[in-house]
């Protein structure tokens, strides 16, 4: 029994070796300048830029914007409880990029630019889909002309 369970902690551990732990020697290793830094890094806005287009693209924009104007006095408690999930979380998400979004939502302006990006993604998308639907409603059209033209034809 006992070696039954040490099996499967080795097997366990190999796993997340493998395909959770990154393969950065330097991972580990924090940088407290860059962890306590005032201003937002390109790889934090980069990382906030991609969280908002995937807000956008899902048409949830709404209610993120709702929650997130809520919680924007708690930025940094939410980013505390990002890093107490950090475990969990490293096996679903690029671990990386979840460490930028936590520094970059340790500071206030984390949240504003967030919103800010959440926002012009939202309205890039709605204009897509207002082209969209009025090609879609042109076509149509054309096609109903080219059936009234075959009709008229055809007397």
């Amino acid at each position: 029994m006992v070696r039954l369970k040490l099996n499967n902690y080795y097997i366990m551990m190999k796993f997340f070796k493998e395909r959770v732990m990154p393969k950065d020697p330097d991972f580990w290793h924090v940088d407290w300048e860059e962890e306590f830094s005032e201003e937002i890094t390109p790889a934090q806005e980069a990382a906030i830029d991609k969280l908002a287009k995937e807000i956008a693209e899902r048409g949830m924009a709404v209610p993120a914007l709702m929650f997130l104007e809520t919680v924007k006095p708690l930025n940094w408690i939410a980013s505390q409880v990002m890093l107490f999930f950090e475990p969990i979380t490293a096996w679903f998400f690029n671990l990386r990029e979840l460490v930028d979004l936590r520094r970059a939502f340790q500071k206030r302006e984390g949240i504003v630019i967030l919103i800010e990006k959440i926002e012009k993604y939202e309205k890039e998308r709605q204009k897509r889909i207002k082209a969209e639907k009025e090609a879609r409603k042109k076509a149509k059209l054309e096609k109903q002309a080219s059936k009234t033209k075959l009709f008229k034809k055809s007397r």
